[in-house]
């Protein structure tokens, strides 16, 4: 029994580690996150270092039939390192960035069995790109498609829950942001994310995984040139895992999300968060996340 639950809790982590973040699993799903406005892009051979701190605990675990196991705990904190530079390509903006997560997963236990975790390990490397299509700031209206892929870079080990998955993976997010009203706008995102195989699952089985969506929209308030308020809500579905042949089911995880972004001079921002999930399946659900970012341009 207590296997089973180590196997079941392991398919969590990737899409908990999403809601978590819910970044920008661990891997993919870190890296694949948007707070508001994130679309917007900076003028061309502007650098952009990032700091996130986030987050979550849960006391919850949602079976796939929708149903509470009672004994069931995670704690995440989690931080991320992200570096982004603008350049044109002909008439069209683009970026590349590097996402690189490091942290933890504790406290972890499911139907009240305690379950092995990492306390701090190295995430998987995420390589991006962005290109605007539509880069409009006189009508203040932006679409970009950005395409992440994840490397297998982070600590690993089959039997210990950690921000290593041991799959490459690819996503690709398509944004659009544009103004409703003079003080109104809207960010909406979604994402999809095909997998590799983990060739080293418990007991060396292969875990095949597949495609995973997400979709997410903010509604912004401008308070002012320096400060947004925004509202948000989220929603990740699909990834199911199958574990030597064996399939496990889907996972799904709606999120309610608040944000606050404050200039804190030209050059630096400062973003906070609240959310909570309001509704799982197949995953833990998450009570309380929080999220802290500091971004600088230079």
């Amino acid at each position: 029994m207590k296997r089973f639950f180590e196997n079941a809790l392991r398919c969590t982590v990737p899409l908990l580690s999403m809601a978590t973040l819910g970044p920008l699993g661990a891997g993919a799903a870190l890296a694949a996150d948007a707070q508001p406005r994130d679309f917007m892009p900076a003028p061309a051979g502007t650098h952009l270092g990032l700091l996130y701190y986030l987050h979550g605990s849960s006391d919850t675990f949602v079976d796939s039939n929708g149903d509470e196991v009672p004994g069931s705990g995670l704690d995440t904190n989690i931080g991320i390192a992200r570096y982004v530079y603008f350049f044109d390509v002909g008439d069209m903006r683009a970026d590349i960035n590097v996402v690189q997560p490091f942290g933890g997963l504790s406290d972890m236990s499911i139907g009240g069995a305690p379950l092995a975790s990492d306390d701090f390990s190295l995430g998987d490397t995420s390589i991006v790109a962005t290109f605007w299509p539509l880069n409009d700031p006189e009508n203040n209206r932006y679409f970009a498609v950005a395409t992440y892929l994840t490397l297998p870079t982070g600590e690993y080990d089959p039997n210990v829950a950690s921000l290593g998955s041991n799959r490459w993976a690819v996503t690709v997010q398509p944004a659009y942001y544009f103004n409703i009203a003079p003080k109104w706008s809207v960010d909406v995102v979604g994402d999809v994310t095909i997998y590799g195989d983990n060739d080293d699952g418990p007991g060396g089985i292969t875990i095949e995984k597949d495609p995973n969506f997400t979709a997410l929209s903010w509604l912004n308030y401008h308070a002012s040139d320096a400060t947004t308020v925004s509202f948000g809500v989220s929603t990740t579905w699909g990834g199911e895992e199958t574990w030597g042949g064996v399939d496990r089911g889907d996972s799904q995880v709606t999120t309610l999300r608040l944000a606050w972004s404050q200039m804190l001079n030209p050059t630096t921002q400062l973003v906070t968060e609240l959310s909570t999930d309001v509704d799982a399946e197949n995953t833990f659900k998450r009570d309380f996340g929080a999220l802290l970012r500091l971004a600088k341009f230079f």
